[in-house]
């Protein structure tokens, strides 16, 4: 009757070390995907805070003022105060 018990008790032992084994090798590489992670969630709040601050560069360039003024420098000056379809708004002056 020893002998019967020998084989499920040594199947049931390399199951237990097989299984253990997998935890140990999936805990290790859940470790390391959460550092990856992290540094990818770093990656991510540099770059939207890089966003933001384009953002707010774009938006002070393309502002009505710095557009008139880069126009101004151009040569541009400002047309009549009324508008009309037949004569431009800015004309150019040389």
């Amino acid at each position: 009757m020893h002998k019967k018990l020998y084989i499920p008790v040594a199947l049931l032992l390399l199951l237990t070390i097989g299984l253990e084994l997998l935890s140990i090798h999936l805990s290790q590489k859940l470790a390391s995907d959460s550092v990856m992670v992290k540094k990818i969630q770093s990656n991510i709040a540099k770059l939207d805070e890089e966003n933001h601050i384009l953002n707010s560069k774009v938006l002070s360039q393309t502002s009505f003022e710095v557009i008139s003024q880069k126009a101004s420098l151009l040569g541009y000056v400002e047309g009549p105060s009324y508008i009309s379809l037949r004569k431009p708004y800015l004309t150019y002056n040389q």
